[in-house]
């Protein structure tokens, strides 16, 4: 828990807009606080900043510091009285806290800012039925609607409707969203509709299907923007900075700290989709990369039996496969991902080198020519098909894959290397040469380099056909 002192808790009585935001953040959760203090000197270097302001206000929502977001909102509104988020977040603070009168007046000051933003709407038709006012809450929904159409919106009118006795209305409009949508909330809100107009056989498995109901939440951009500096998002981001600069070690930790407050069946829940399975994902990552191969084995088959839709699970996993050379199992799983998105030149290219792996070379070749259709210029799919084409001995296409690798990277030793070696297979000895010190001046390896020249060497003395 984050523990702040009276600059904090009490900062509209502390402080002036103007003046330094915070000191003194105590915090076991060490990352968490790195990450506060970070925002803190932000707001403190440009103290005219609402954005800084209001990111730090964020950042303490986000973690539960209510009353610092509610009083760095204040002054972030203050800098900057026309941005629609400082108000938009301040009413749902209020909303939180079960005061949905007030957050519908400043909710009010929102919309009267920003009247295109259709959560917005959402939300004031949402607070407005808890203020039991269902024919407003009707007009809100309607409104949103109207900017936004889809599901939520349409959900929300259903709701505003069965309020108001409505029900054969509302009806109309659950009935063909309940057969997309699986969430309780859907199934339980038609079934009451449906007793309520006494279509008992169908309410009761409608019911049946909501028992587990939790109320929706709405799509919103905004409070993802502030739900972005949440604890979990926050200390997530660190561990992969730690993780990118090769401390593992320290990133593990703080991973498996984060399991903590998201664990693994947060997974195949909507709300905690991303960051739950992100973790399990990026887990299994750094126990590969700390030495403990049964253990990442173990986290991705655990993500991929709670949620097997999460294609990054499947690249993981594949890869974990290849490093026990299970290529077949790690082509199964490609080819799983492939399924679930056909449109990413990174799953096609991975496929095409697995293949490649498994001696299938024309699949192979099909494979990565798919995959430069998404990505006409990235340099390892057009090594690996360079690599392919000289297995069928297709030598002078295979050298301008090589020679369009080293166009990208100038500097690709083992790019002349094997534009050396293709060369030489098609008989072009001289510019095989050229390519020869092309990759000896940009430091193939000696070995490498000795193989080319004995090869090179001894197709120039074949005699000639």
């Amino acid at each position: 828990m984050v523990v702040i002192g009276c600059s904090l808790l009490v900062l509209g009585a502390c402080t002036r807009v103007e003046d330094p935001i915070a000191d003194g953040i105590d915090s076991p959760d060490k990352d968490v606080a790195e990450y506060l203090q970070g925002m803190i000197q932000s707001a403190r270097a440009m103290k005219k900043s609402a954005l800084a302001r209001g990111r730090l206000a964020m950042a303490y929502d986000a973690n539960g510091l209510r009353e610092a977001a509610l009083a760095t909102y204040k002054q972030a509104e203050a800098l900057d009285p026309e941005d629609f988020r400082w108000p938009y977040f301040i009413a749902h603070l209020v909303a939180e806290d079960g005061e949905h009168e007030q957050a519908l007046t400043i909710l009010e000051h929102a919309l009267a800012i920003d009247k295109e933003y259709a959560p917005a709407w959402l939300f004031q038709g949402s607070w407005l039925l808890k203020t039991e006012r269902p024919d407003d809450a009707l007009i809100a929904f309607k409104r949103a609607t109207n900017l936004e159409p889809g599901p939520s919106a349409d959900f929300g009118r259903a709701q505003a409707l069965v309020a108001a006795g409505r029900h054969a209305e509302a009806i109309e409009i659950l009935e063909p969203i309940s057969k997309k949508s699986m969430h309780p909330q859907v199934h339980r809100t038609l079934g009451e509709a449906l007793r309520s107009v006494g279509r008992t056989v169908e309410a009761r498995g409608a019911l049946a299907k909501g028992k587990d109901a939790e109320p929706l939440t709405w799509p919103d951009t905004r409070l993802k923007e502030r739900d972005a500096h949440r604890r979990g998002h926050a200390s997530y981001q660190l561990a992969q900075r730690l993780s990118a600069s090769g401390k593992v070690d320290d990133a593990l930790k703080i991973l498996e700290r984060l399991q903590g407050y998201h664990p693994p069946e947060k997974c195949g829940q909507e709300e905690e989709f991303f960051l739950a399975c992100n973790l399990m994902n990026s887990l299994t990552i750094a126990y590969d990369r700390t030495g403990q191969p049964s253990k990442a084995l173990e986290t991705v088959q655990r993500g991929l039996s709670i949620n097997p839709k999460f294609i990054p699970f499947h690249f993981t996993i594949a890869n974990l496969y290849r490093q026990e050379r299970r290529l077949e199992d790690a082509l199964s799983h490609v080819d799983r991902a492939i399924e679930l998105n056909p449109s990413r030149g990174y799953a096609h290219e991975q496929r095409g080198r697995l293949l490649f792996g498994l001696a299938r070379y024309d699949e192979a070749k099909s494979a990565l020519e798919t995959a430069l259709q998404f990505e006409p210029a990235k340099r390892t799919t057009l090594f690996y098909l360079g690599l392919t084409e000289m297995e069928l001995s297709n030598w002078l296409i295979a050298a301008g894959h090589f020679q369009h690798t080293t166009r990208i990277e100038p500097d690709s030793s083992l790019g002349y290397v094997f534009l050396a070696r293709s060369l030489g297979e098609f008989g072009r000895f001289e510019d095989a040469w050229q390519a020869h010190r092309n990759a000896q001046q940009y430091g193939a390896e000696p070995g490498e380099l000795r193989a080319t020249e004995l090869r090179i060497r001894e197709l120039e003395a074949r005699p000639s056909e």
